[in-house]
């Protein structure tokens, strides 16, 4: 055998070898790539309030809050994925359809509340939408949350029970409206999440029921507030009012000076400038 041909095959084994290893490292990598749990980063912190299939194949919700569910304006997100393939879902149409029902001496009653539909959130890689629940979970009253789905090839629904709460400070209060008493209004406060002494934004979000079945959110409204500390018997400068920033949110300022138990009063005027309510207020504790 020549030294040409013995350096020849030589070469050819090394680079034999070595596209073999190659080969194998990229498949190690595509297995643990395959294998790797979904990201739970995001959620880490938050409620899961339902896991489970979707009833198509592999597919599976994971439904978290921020917090467990409660009387008032929550965040809803929902993760959709493939569970044996670990690919999250960016394309389906979702609904948030949650429904109590009442018992009364007259029978059952059902009712439904307001309602933000999800959108896919690309930073979280899932879907955010959110619903004000407008009264506690009761004996005499039961929320169900139903999630619709739709894709390219079916569509469905998964229904759960959630158990709502009523905070021990109320993050929504409903009024009839002092300008028409057949006009029925729920506003629940969306910020500050987590109050602080200093400037904190100062958000919430105003509905109206049209009928059992519909709750709209309602813009044009005229809101003022007026900070209050209770115990000290003093308010706040630099407030600012909030105004509408669309699907029925109003954002402003409010100042905190200390610590403790704060009153913000609320007065409200519809789009035709007059009072729906001048007697409606938060308390903020922290």
């Amino acid at each position: 055998m020549s030294i040409t041909n013995t350096f020849n095959n030589t070469t050819i084994m090394k680079f034999l070898s070595k596209l073999f290893a190659v080969f194998f490292v990229l498949g190690a990598v595509s297995c643990e790539t395959t294998d790797e749990p979904l990201p739970t980063e995001p959620f880490e912190d938050m409620v899961n309030v339902y896991s489970g299939p979707v009833g198509m194949e592999s597919y599976k919700f994971d439904v978290y809050m921020l917090e467990n569910p409660f009387v008032g304006f929550n965040n809803i997100y929902v993760d959709v994925y493939d569970s044996v393939s670990n690919i999250r879902v960016t394309d389906w149409e979702l609904t948030y359809a949650p429904m109590m029902t009442m018992m009364t001496d007259m029978g059952s009653m059902m009712h439904t509340c307001p309602l933000e539909q999800p959108q896919h959130d690309t930073e979280l890689s899932a879907y955010a939408g959110a619903a004000v629940f407008i009264m506690p979970t009761t004996e005499m009253g039961m929320w169900k949350f139903e999630l619709k789905y739709e894709n390219t090839t079916a569509s469905g629904s998964v229904s759960f029970p959630l158990t709502v709460v009523e905070k021990d400070n109320p993050a929504m209060v409903s009024f009839v409206s002092e300008a028409d008493e057949a006009v029925k209004y729920f506003v629940a406060l969306i910020e500050p999440g987590t109050p602080d002494v200093g400037v904190n934004e100062f958000e919430v979000g105003i509905y109206v029921k049209e009928s059992m079945m519909s709750f709209p959110a309602i813009g044009s409204q005229t809101v003022v507030i007026e900070p209050e500390m209770p115990s000290m018997g003093h308010g706040s400068p630099d407030n600012v009012d909030p105004v509408d920033s669309g699907n029925g949110h109003y954002k402003g300022n409010v100042n905190f000076t200390m610590t403790g138990l704060w009153r913000v009063h609320m007065e409200i005027k519809n789009a035709d400038g007059q009072i729906v309510t001048t007697d409606s207020s938060f308390d903020i504790e922290f």
